[in-house]
């Protein structure tokens, strides 16, 4: 089950992070492929099957084997990636629903989706604590991603790529996702296109400050 629940997230994580990625090219084209990928994942059906439910079952039956291990007095898995596995997995567990009550529940309370100039608002708003923020987000969930489905696609009876069962090979890819992650963020943060006017004037800025969450 918790296999089976980690890998179908990891179709939504995946296109979400890529989504991250293309922040780097500037405002048209993250809110583009934004537009086109949530017509997709917002359709209730899809999100219910392809990240609400699997994401709470993950959620639920990995902290319940963390539990169930830690009373009968059982070593935790060992090695690098697996550490790893674990280290991620509490960074993901303490941001994620925050995250998604910062995102999604704009949209549902307020009509309001964040886009590209709501991230990049977040960054103009309070740089110091969002970049680190959505940096040790972003590389923790692509790790956790990329060694949950070497590890996950074994048990579910499906070989996969040869490639994904090397720890060296893994770690490679994270390195580089993590690389195109940092400059997407840099993106967000106006590296690359000028982005404060557009934020602050955007309808994600506006209602953050209507609720007193944001001063500027």
């Amino acid at each position: 089950v918790q296999a089976a629940s980690g890998a179908l997230f990891a179709l939504f994580l995946l296109v979400h992070l890529f989504n991250q990625m293309v922040a780097v090219a500037g405002p048209a084209v993250y809110d583009e492929l934004q537009g086109e990928l949530r017509r997709v994942y917002h359709t209730p059906v899809l999100e219910l099957a392809l990240v609400a439910v699997p994401l709470v079952v993950h959620v639920v039956v990995s902290v319940w084997r963390m539990v169930r291990r830690k009373r009968r007095g059982q070593p935790a898995p060992k090695g690098p990636r697996a550490r790893m596995q674990r280290w991620t997995a509490v960074v993901l567990l303490v941001f994620t629903f925050g995250h998604i009550f910062a995102t999604r529940g704009t949209s549902l309370l307020f009509g309001v989706s964040p886009g590209f100039d709501g991230v990049a608002y977040t960054m103009v708003w309070f740089f110091s604590y969002f970049f680190p923020y959505y940096l040790i987000f972003s590389v923790a969930g692509l790790y956790h991603l990329l060694n949950g489905v070497a590890l996950s696609l074994p048990r579910l009876g499906l070989r996969g790529p040869a490639a994904l069962r090397s720890g060296r090979t893994v770690f490679a890819a994270w390195l580089a996702g993590a690389v195109a992650l940092a400059l997407g963020l840099a993106g967000f943060a106006g590296a690359f296109h000028d982005v404060e006017a557009r934020a602050v004037a955007s309808p994600y800025a506006q209602t953050l400050r209507d609720q007193g969450l944001a001063d500027r």
